[in-house]
């Protein structure tokens, strides 16, 4: 072996290692173990417990820092920043949510997020959607309603129909949220999904459908609040909290 590809190797291995603690404290972070405002261990305890150097620790720490999680302080040391500081867009953060017990506190801002937006964005989309747009709502009805029983194309549609119902707002703002939201309406819509959910939810996506065609405002920012209250109902029910 040359020494280029020696060299390759101990930063392949290295950068595995940093992904490692970083994976571990970002864990520890996002579910509470390391409270906001709480130090991390220095370094010399860190090495000690993952068994690497501090040069991977030091890695590790700016990972998670740039990630929004923590910030260090010279002669302070290592802390974690409030949650307004996380990025939870980011795909590793959203991983360590789902492996966590906070995943449903963190549904429950979804949803009231949702609430706030949701009914505006159907309300516009009645006002401004196009033809295009319209069959684009339309054909994700109809994936919902094919599936049945298949939850995951069951999921497949409803994330599409949201994504839709967003971007049929044709606002510069509101037609991006679906998008980056997405991994997270997968997740709710996951939680949700049960023969009893669609029972009355299939009809819920109709109506509001049926409202952005009709040329509805009103009417459909009705819908979707009456569809999101819903939802959030059964979530709560899935997670054992009514």
């Amino acid at each position: 072996m040359d020494a280029s590809t020696l060299d390759r190797s101990t930063r392949q291995s290295r950068s595995r290692l940093h992904l490692t603690v970083a994976t571990a404290l970002g864990t520890e972070i996002v579910g509470g173990h390391l409270a906001v405002g709480d130090l991390i261990p220095a370094e010399p305890e860190l090495c000690s417990r993952f068994g690497v150097s501090r040069t991977v620790v030091r890695e590790a720490v700016k990972l998670l820092a740039s990630k929004g999680l923590l910030r260090t302080g010279s002669g302070i040391g290592t802390w974690v920043l409030p949650t307004a500081e996380w990025n939870f867009l980011d795909p590793d953060i959203f991983n360590w949510i789902q492996e966590s017990d906070d995943a449903d506190a963190i549904l429950q801002h979804l949803f009231a997020f949702r609430s706030a937006v949701e009914p505006a964005a159907a309300a516009e989309a009645a006002r401004r959607a196009t033809l295009e747009q319209l069959y684009a709502l339309e054909a994700a009805l109809e994936v919902m309603s094919q599936a049945k029983a298949d939850f995951a194309k069951w999921i497949e549609g409803d994330v599409a129909f949201h994504t839709a119902l967003y971007v049929a707002s044709n606002n510069l703002f509101m037609a991006p949220l679906a998008n980056l939201f997405r991994q997270y309406f997968q997740m709710s819509f996951k939680l949700s999904s049960s023969n009893f959910h669609h029972q009355h939810c299939l009809q819920e996506h109709r109506d509001v459908f049926e409202a952005i065609r009709a040329r509805d405002p009103d009417r459909a920012h009705k819908a979707v609040q009456v569809l999101l209250q819903h939802a959030d109902e059964d979530v709560r029910a899935v997670l054992g909290k009514d």
